[in-house]
């Protein structure tokens, strides 16, 4: 008989099924398994200024950049594009979570360990889950910095100086267009980045790495869009509201994009 466990987020106040551990007799589980978490920038980083070109066609220097994780998740399946409006736990069954949260600087590519390891089952994880948060998933209010960046974006012989310190509560908040439907748009979807490709099974002892490329949230922004909030010397800053093309680009098409900026991979003992 299948056996299925249910395990807590704990920053989340959600359960999230996980799938068949050792000794159930179903072919779609694998034994109970622990291991290490990390996070680490792109690997051809350097650990200091991340100069690029965006595909807008900026020359971009990007002296700070950090994300704030609350969670992993792998999922063994990837769900269909109707089932994704379903709510923030994704149908099929999660095979591995890391709940420990995280600081990473985006420009390191070292390997930068979570406080606690992961747990899950040694089975094949399609999909990745990447949940920005620092504590419940579903509360709207809350004013903790996820994303901190800052640099300088030049086209055309103009020079852009930002910074962008983003967060994720009433700000992200997208209302209802149906009354009797309000709870259509729950803020814990604005905090999951889900559907990132994965391909790979969580053994005993190794480590789940995560790496993020801070290049490719700016691939859409057009920095002649960003808010000017100062002459001399100038600095244009983000509003971190969604209320211009450049911070919807930003945060929708860059922060929170499940292709270009993260990758999960396996790293063996």
């Amino acid at each position: 008989m299948k056996r299925t466990a249910t395990w807590l987020a704990p920053i989340a106040g959600l359960a999230v099924s996980l799938g068949c551990w050792a000794g159930c007799g179903d072919t779609t589980g694998g034994a109970r398994v622990a291991f290490d978490v990390a996070a680490a920038g792109p690997s051809d980083a350097t650990g200091g200024a991340l100069t690029f070109m965006s595909p807008q066609g900026y020359r971009v220097t990007l002296d700070r950049a950090r994300l704030y994780i609350g969670a992993l998740y792998l999922n063994q399946t990837v769900p269909t594009s109707g089932a994704q409006e379903t709510g923030c736990i994704r149908p099929g069954i999660y095979v591995a979570q890391a709940t420990g949260s995280l600081w990473v600087d985006a420009l390191s590519p070292q390997q930068q360990p979570f406080a606690t390891r992961g747990e899950g089952i040694a089975s094949e994880a399609k999909a990745g889950e990447l949940w920005l948060t620092a504590g419940d998933i579903q509360r709207i209010d809350d004013n903790t910095v996820i994303v901190d960046a800052a640099g300088t974006a030049q086209r055309g012989g103009q020079s852009y100086p930002f910074e962008a310190q983003l967060s994720i509560g009433r700000n992200r908040l997208i209302p209802s267009m149906d009354p009797a439907y309000p709870g259509t748009n729950p803020i814990c979807k604005q905090r999951i980045v889900s559907l990132i490709p994965t391909d790979l099974i969580p053994q005993e002892g190794g480590t789940l790495l995560l790496r993020i490329d801070p290049r490719r949230w700016f691939d859409t922004v057009d920095f002649s869009q960003v808010p000017k909030v100062q002459d001399s010397p100038a600095l244009y800053r983000f509003s971190n509201r969604n209320d211009n093309p450049a911070d919807l680009s930003l945060f929708n098409n860059g922060i929170r994009s499940r292709s270009g900026p993260y990758s999960f991979s396996w790293q063996g003992t």
